[in-house]
């Protein structure tokens, strides 16, 4: 079994920062670019919803609601945060409502 020497440890090391910092520098260099801008202000308007719907959907996918206690730890807390982005529209507030009374429910009360 052979081991990294240090000057060959230090390289990944300084190819895998030089990879990283391109990666967060790609997103400006390309938003530099005036046709990139529609596509990726539509991207940008458009993922962090379908992201959370995915994220729900995988959530509740088996829950079984035919059973106590009919999946109401899941599904309480999920209406809570709709209605509380709904009515104050901070989705921060909602996400922290949401998984408080969801912690609530599953650890003391269900």
């Amino acid at each position: 079994m052979s081991t990294l020497s240090d000057a060959h440890a230090f390289a990944v090391v300084g190819v895998i920062a030089l990879v990283t910092l391109a990666l967060r520098a790609a997103p400006f260099l390309v938003l530099r670019r005036p046709a990139a801008h529609g596509y990726l202000r539509h991207l940008g308007e458009k993922m962090p919803t379908g992201v959370m719907v995915l994220l729900v959907a995988y959530t509740v996918k088996d829950v079984d609601v035919t059973a106590h206690p009919y999946g109401l730890p899941h599904l309480v807390p999920l209406a809570v945060a709709a209605l509380l982005y709904a009515k104050t529209d901070n989705a921060l507030l909602s996400i922290g409502g949401g998984v408080a009374l969801h912690m609530l429910l599953v650890n003391g009360v269900v």
